[in-house]
């Protein structure tokens, strides 16, 4: 009795793995029948593309959060990669107007950065665990700054605030947690 309680059903994890292999078959004839139906019926417009895109966003996502011990930042990074990528290619599959660069992906990058600000806030003494992904946010909002420079934006407003709450939001986490930040790593670094 003792055993059942120390192991875990191997049954679940097969069942699970079932489910998951069934699904993406099942999503995979889906992009078959829409590819299928976009070509019949309108080969101007690709808007099969973007339910495409919707279901690989989805499988990304739910490939991603099977990992057990999911750190809460690298949640977010992952969010903020792949809804980012998910707006471009609306936007490129509609006939690109700018709508990705412009609104959208500034949208993202204030609320990922405001989210890690957040964890920062709420958990200084674990703030370690989120550095890196910090970082990572921090350095492809940084991306938006130079899309901004060179001139090809349109809403260029937009595109300061969410550099500017990036910016903040690094800054925030160095004033309450550098002096941890340091000192970890010369730890890492030995030096």
């Amino acid at each position: 009795m003792v055993f059942k309680m120390l192991y875990p059903k191997l049954d679940n994890i097969k069942r699970n793995n079932i489910i998951l292999i069934a699904s993406i078959a099942i999503s995979i004839i889906v992009i078959d029948i829409l590819l299928l139906i976009n070509l019949l019926v309108d080969k101007t417009n690709h808007w099969s593309l973007l339910c495409v895109a919707g279901i690989i966003y989805v499988y990304g996502t739910i490939i991603y959060s099977r990992k057990r011990n999911i750190n809460i930042a690298s949640n977010v990074f992952v969010q903020y990669i792949l809804v980012s990528l998910l707006m471009l290619a609306y936007d490129y599959f509609l006939g690109y107007e700018g709508w990705s660069i412009n609104i959208a992906i500034p949208i993202v990058i204030i609320i990922a950065n405001s989210t890690l600000m957040i964890l920062t806030i709420v958990s200084r003494k674990r703030y370690m665990r989120y550095a890196m992904y910090h970082v990572l946010t921090f350095l492809f909002s940084m991306g938006q700054l130079i899309i901004l420079l060179t001139g090809h934006l349109e809403n260029k407003v937009l595109s300061i605030v969410a550099c500017g709450i990036a910016g903040l939001s690094l800054l925030l986490t160095v004033i309450l947690c550098g002096k941890a930040m340091w000192l970890e790593t010369k730890k890492r670094l030995h030096m």
